[in-house]
């Protein structure tokens, strides 16, 4: 070449260095400015500096960065379809990075596009396969919309790559969960614990596959465990329990008199003096208090309830010990007179009327008199079939 040429080859080689240092300067100052903006909240000045970084200079180092700047302002700004267009440029532009795809298909994911969430994480898996963080994002894409074998496919990829890595584990127990596969879900979520005892959200996992296996005891564990680690999570667990899980009566008492510890054979008169007269009435209240808000219109309907002789299937035994009745025996109404209930104690008074005989010697076993409790609490759910019952004897049962 020759010497004028290679100098004037050199020169313009220097000058457009000097030009793109310049540029690359003034990307800078513009990314400084954006980042500045953005942290005050001037998500619209932001996305002006980013986008006249990127013009500046698309191909520097910052420039990837500044692209996921520029897409987290339009997501504040609630504007998904700017944000994605931002990452699909980016995507443009550096063919060969995984991690444009990858920022793409979780805005996707958020938006419940799944279809495109997964055309982007696939392609993120092609361009990068031992991260696991797209193989992870994948497997999250194919358990949303219920396809389990493929979901599972993932989640055992990424414990091959990142074996101490407890959000794989809990990913499978979430989606053994889904599949119904309690005890698989177990084993999946005890291993995550193992790697990150700390790791709050498998324990809300492991409560709410307790929950639907109806262990409610175990599922309840999982809230105290949570109440030392997470407060929000906690609280979030335990009403999930509370909505899902069916009421029971607690306890009962009453302090109207009618002495429900008095065996057979006890005259009505006992419980009130007014009772001595024939064919003398009185009212009295049973008070039962729930485990959980109930549902005001069912425990308010008489019909919801029942006033019965014990038959002997329950520990307290049969009506009279099963003993013939005398033709003193008195009878209680099958549906109280009338029920209130107190949603600030979860409590129900049970109104009920006992009427002397013609012969004022009426007799009754308080011991063996049942209520029952048939509707629903709060969220629509039937009684816990082994705490629907009362008597004096039995107690809850």
């Amino acid at each position: 070449m020759d010497p004028l040429q290679s100098a004037g080859a050199d020169a313009l080689f220097s000058a457009t260095n000097n030009q793109q240092a310049q540029f690359d300067n003034l990307s800078n100052n513009a990314l400084s400015r954006g980042i500045n903006a953005f942290m005050q909240g001037d998500y619209q000045k932001a996305v002006t500096e980013f986008r006249r970084s990127i013009g500046l200079s698309p191909y520097s180092e910052n420039a990837l960065k500044t692209f996921q700047f520029m897409a987290d302002a339009y997501l504040n700004m609630g504007r998904p379809d700017e944000a994605i267009s931002a990452y699909n440029q980016a995507a443009r532009l550096y063919p060969s990075s995984d991690t444009p795809l990858l920022n793409l298909g979780n805005i996707y994911f958020q938006e419940g596009r799944y279809r495109e969430a997964e055309d982007a994480y696939k392609k993120a898996v092609g361009l990068n396969p031992s991260a696991p963080i797209n193989v992870y994002s994948l497997g999250q894409v194919y358990s949303a919309t219920g396809r389990y074998a493929e979901a599972e496919t993932q989640f055992r990829k990424v414990q091959q790559i990142s074996p101490r890595d407890p959000s794989s584990f809990y990913a499978l127990g979430q989606t053994y969960r889904r599949m119904g596969r309690y005890d698989d879900a177990i084993s999946q979520l005890e291993s995550a614990i193992g790697i990150n005892k700390n790791f709050a959200d498998v324990h809300v996992e492991l409560g709410l596959n307790y929950l639907d296996m109806k262990n409610y005891d175990k599922a309840w564990e999982q809230v105290d465990i949570l109440s030392d680690m997470d407060t929000a999570l906690s609280a979030e667990l335990q009403n999930q329990i509370l909505k899902a899980s069916p009421p029971k009566l607690l306890t009962a008492y009453n302090l109207s008199g009618f002495n429900m510890l008095a065996g057979p054979g006890t005259q009505v008169s006992e419980f009130d003096p007014s009772l001595a007269s024939a064919e003398s009435s009185k009212t009295f209240t049973m008070n039962f208090i729930f485990s959980k808000d109930m549902d005001t219109i069912s425990v308010q309907n008489i019909s919801n309830w029942g006033i019965s002789r014990e038959n002997g299937t329950n520990s307290g035994g049969p009506y009279n010990w099963g003993i013939q009745l005398p033709s003193s025996e008195v009878t209680i109404p099958s549906i109280p007179l009338s029920v209130i209930y107190h949603p600030d104690t979860l409590t129900a008074d049970v109104m009920f009327r006992i009427t002397q005989n013609a012969a004022a010697d009426g007799t009754i076993d308080p011991s063996h008199i049942l209520f029952r409790f048939y509707g629903k609490d709060a969220y629509g759910n039937a009684m816990d079939t082994s705490a629907d019952e009362y008597s004096g004897l039995s107690k809850i049962v």
